[in-house]
Formats: structure tokens, C-alpha cells, sequence
């Protein structure tokens, strides 16, 4: 993703190829509600912390709630599991197969997903 766009154009980015929904939990949202508790509210999560310098397509999600509540707070208070739902990926990992582009995430209705360089989910097997 290339600088061209600005930070509210990437966030609608993300949010439309989630369909306006929670990408983990699949609630809908609405997108005047970013950063908000309320119902409908959700926050932009990175899987690999901002830190780690990746702001490409596959490293972001839409997640309801924020930081510390809806799903990306579930992600932020159980990290572990959030590694291996495909949901976070650590920041100290550098190897080509910790590449978000390589790594599936899994919606909770148990569907494996990658997130593509162009700004796609496509669905993959469970036993990939």
C-alpha cells in the first residue's frame, strides 16, 4: 500500500473488503462508529504491531470494539491464542513464513482465511 492514500482511505479500505462487518466475529458495524464502545463500534488492528513497520493489506483487520473490548480487546487480553488463530502475529518474527501475507487468520465460525497484497480475503483450506 503505497502513500498515495490517507490514513481515513485506508481505513475504509479495510473496512469495505471486510463488508462492514467484524472480520473475527462477522457483527455488522458502522463506520461512524469507529473507535466507539457502543454497538457497532471497531477499531483497525494490526496483526503485526505498527512497530514491526508493515502496513500492508494482509497485516490489518477490522475488528469490533477497541484496544480493550468487542474482539480486538479478546485479541489484546489473550495473545496466545490470538498467535494461533493467525489473529496477531509476533512482532519479533522475521522469518518469509511469518510474513502476514503467508500467515491465515481463522474466523470463528472456524473459516480459514489469507489476506492478500491486493487488498483480498480468499478462503483456504483448513488443512493448508
Amino acid at each position: 500500500m503505497g502513500a498515495e492514500y490517507t490514513p481515513k482511505q485506508v481505513r475504509y479500505l479495510f473496512f469495505d473488503r471486510e463488508g462492514q462487518c467484524c472480520f473475527y466475529c462477522g457483527r455488522s458495524l458502522s463506520w461512524s462508529l469507529r473507535g466507539s464502545m457502543l454497538a457497532g463500534g471497531w477499531s483497525l488492528h494490526h496483526r503485526k504491531g505498527r512497530r514491526a513497520g508493515d502496513t500492508s493489506y494482509p497485516n490489518a483487520l477490522i475488528l469490533c470494539g477497541t484496544g480493550t473490548t468487542g474482539c480486538h480487546g479478546w485479541v489484546t487480553e489473550h495473545p496466545e491464542e490470538a498467535f494461533e488463530l493467525g489473529l496477531a502475529i509476533r512482532r519479533l518474527a522475521t522469518t518469509e513464513e511469518y510474513e502476514p501475507a503467508r500467515v491465515r487468520v481463522r474466523r470463528e465460525d472456524k473459516t480459514w482465511w489469507l489476506l492478500t497484497e491486493r487488498g483480498q480475503a480468499r478462503e483456504v483450506e483448513a488443512s493448508w
